[in-house]
Protein backbone atom coordinates (compact mmCIF):
# COMPACT_ATOMS: atom_id res chain seq x y z
CA UNK A 1 0.00 0.00 0.00
CA UNK A 2 2.85 2.40 0.82
CA UNK A 3 4.32 1.70 -2.61
CA UNK A 4 1.03 2.73 -4.18
CA UNK A 5 1.04 5.98 -2.20
CA UNK A 6 4.53 6.72 -3.43
CA UNK A 7 3.81 5.66 -7.03
CA UNK A 8 0.74 7.90 -7.20
CA UNK A 9 2.66 10.78 -5.57
CA UNK A 10 0.23 10.91 -2.65
CA UNK A 11 3.09 11.00 -0.14
CA UNK A 12 4.67 13.96 -1.92
CA UNK A 13 1.30 15.73 -2.16
CA UNK A 14 0.79 15.25 1.58
CA UNK A 15 4.22 16.67 2.35
CA UNK A 16 3.53 19.65 0.11
CA UNK A 17 0.11 20.25 1.66
CA UNK A 18 1.53 20.12 5.18
CA UNK A 19 4.30 22.54 4.21
CA UNK A 20 1.66 24.93 2.85
CA UNK A 21 -0.45 24.59 6.00
CA UNK A 22 2.68 25.18 8.05
CA UNK A 23 3.45 28.37 6.14
CA UNK A 24 -0.10 29.63 6.66
CA UNK A 25 0.14 28.77 10.34
CA UNK A 26 3.49 30.60 10.60
CA UNK A 27 1.85 33.79 9.33
CA UNK A 28 -1.02 33.42 11.79
CA UNK A 29 1.32 32.76 14.74
CA UNK A 30 3.50 35.72 13.80
CA UNK A 31 0.44 37.99 13.82
CA UNK A 32 -1.38 36.63 16.86
CA UNK A 33 1.41 35.25 19.06
CA UNK A 34 4.48 37.41 18.48
CA UNK A 35 6.17 36.00 21.58
CA UNK A 36 6.66 32.70 19.72
CA UNK A 37 8.86 31.88 16.79
CA UNK A 38 6.64 31.26 13.77
CA UNK A 39 7.64 27.60 13.62
CA UNK A 40 6.89 26.98 17.31
CA UNK A 41 3.46 25.66 16.35
CA UNK A 42 3.82 24.71 12.67
CA UNK A 43 6.64 22.31 13.49
CA UNK A 44 3.89 19.95 14.71
CA UNK A 45 2.82 19.63 11.05
CA UNK A 46 6.16 19.93 9.27
CA UNK A 47 8.36 17.71 11.46
CA UNK A 48 9.84 14.73 9.57
CA UNK A 49 7.68 12.20 11.44
CA UNK A 50 4.50 14.18 10.80
CA UNK A 51 4.09 12.93 7.22
CA UNK A 52 4.52 9.34 8.37
CA UNK A 53 1.88 9.82 11.07
CA UNK A 54 -0.56 11.24 8.55
CA UNK A 55 0.14 8.40 6.11
CA UNK A 56 -0.62 5.93 8.90
CA UNK A 57 -3.99 7.65 9.38
CA UNK A 58 -4.73 7.64 5.64
CA UNK A 59 -3.71 4.03 4.97
CA UNK A 60 -7.09 2.59 6.08
CA UNK A 61 -8.83 4.82 3.54
CA UNK A 62 -6.74 3.27 0.77
CA UNK A 63 -7.17 -0.21 2.20
CA UNK A 64 -10.92 0.35 2.20
CA UNK A 65 -10.91 1.39 -1.47
CA UNK A 66 -8.28 -0.98 -2.95
CA UNK A 67 -7.68 -4.69 -2.47
CA UNK A 68 -4.16 -6.11 -2.32
CA UNK A 69 -4.72 -7.44 -5.82
CA UNK A 70 -5.70 -3.94 -6.96
CA UNK A 71 -2.46 -2.56 -5.53
CA UNK A 72 -0.32 -5.13 -7.34
CA UNK A 73 -2.12 -4.34 -10.57
CA UNK A 74 -1.69 -0.61 -10.12
CA UNK A 75 1.98 -1.01 -9.34
CA UNK A 76 2.33 -3.05 -12.54
CA UNK A 77 1.63 0.29 -14.23
CA UNK A 78 -2.03 0.99 -14.18
CA UNK A 79 -3.59 -1.67 -16.37
CA UNK A 80 -6.70 -0.43 -18.03
CA UNK A 81 -9.53 -1.35 -15.57
CA UNK A 82 -7.47 -0.49 -12.53
CA UNK A 83 -6.32 2.78 -14.04
CA UNK A 84 -9.96 3.71 -14.48
CA UNK A 85 -10.75 2.73 -10.91
CA UNK A 86 -7.93 4.91 -9.63
CA UNK A 87 -9.22 7.85 -11.62
CA UNK A 88 -12.69 7.25 -10.18
CA UNK A 89 -11.83 6.87 -6.48
CA UNK A 90 -8.75 9.06 -6.14
CA UNK A 91 -10.75 12.30 -5.70
CA UNK A 92 -12.76 10.65 -2.90
CA UNK A 93 -9.60 9.42 -1.22
CA UNK A 94 -7.94 12.81 -1.48
CA UNK A 95 -11.00 14.57 -0.10
CA UNK A 96 -11.27 12.18 2.87
CA UNK A 97 -7.52 12.39 3.44
CA UNK A 98 -7.63 16.16 3.49
CA UNK A 99 -10.41 16.13 6.08
CA UNK A 100 -8.47 13.63 8.17
CA UNK A 101 -5.34 15.77 7.80
CA UNK A 102 -7.17 18.92 8.85
CA UNK A 103 -8.56 17.21 11.95
CA UNK A 104 -5.14 15.77 12.75
CA UNK A 105 -3.49 19.14 12.21
CA UNK A 106 -5.95 20.89 14.51
CA UNK A 107 -5.32 18.28 17.19
CA UNK A 108 -1.54 18.61 16.83
CA UNK A 109 -1.72 22.40 17.03
CA UNK A 110 -4.02 22.26 20.07
CA UNK A 111 -1.60 19.85 21.76
CA UNK A 112 1.35 22.11 20.95
CA UNK A 113 -0.48 25.18 22.26
CA UNK A 114 -1.19 23.22 25.45
CA UNK A 115 2.50 22.39 25.76
CA UNK A 116 3.45 26.02 25.23
CA UNK A 117 0.97 27.02 27.95
CA UNK A 118 2.38 24.46 30.39
CA UNK A 119 5.90 25.68 29.59
CA UNK A 120 4.80 29.21 30.47
CA UNK A 121 5.42 30.51 26.94
CA UNK A 122 1.70 31.29 26.59
CA UNK A 123 -0.92 32.27 29.18
CA UNK A 124 -3.82 29.97 30.05
CA UNK A 125 -5.89 31.96 27.52
CA UNK A 126 -3.32 31.24 24.78
CA UNK A 127 -1.87 34.72 24.51
CA UNK A 128 1.65 35.97 25.02
CA UNK A 129 2.51 36.67 28.66
CA UNK A 130 2.95 40.26 29.72
CA UNK A 131 6.55 41.01 30.62
CA UNK A 132 6.91 41.96 34.30
CA UNK A 133 7.32 45.67 34.93
CA UNK A 134 10.89 46.71 35.70
CA UNK A 135 9.79 48.65 38.76
CA UNK A 136 7.65 45.92 40.35
CA UNK A 137 8.37 45.55 44.04
CA UNK A 138 9.74 42.24 45.21
CA UNK A 139 8.49 42.12 48.79
CA UNK A 140 4.79 42.76 48.19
Amino acid sequence: MRELLAATHVTAMMQQAMQQMGQQLDVMVKQRLPCLSPSAVSSALTAPQATQQLIDLVMPIYQHNFTEQDVHGLLAFYRMPLGQKLLKVQPVIIRESMLTGEQWGRQRVEQRIGQLKSEGKLTAQGSCPVAPAASASVGH
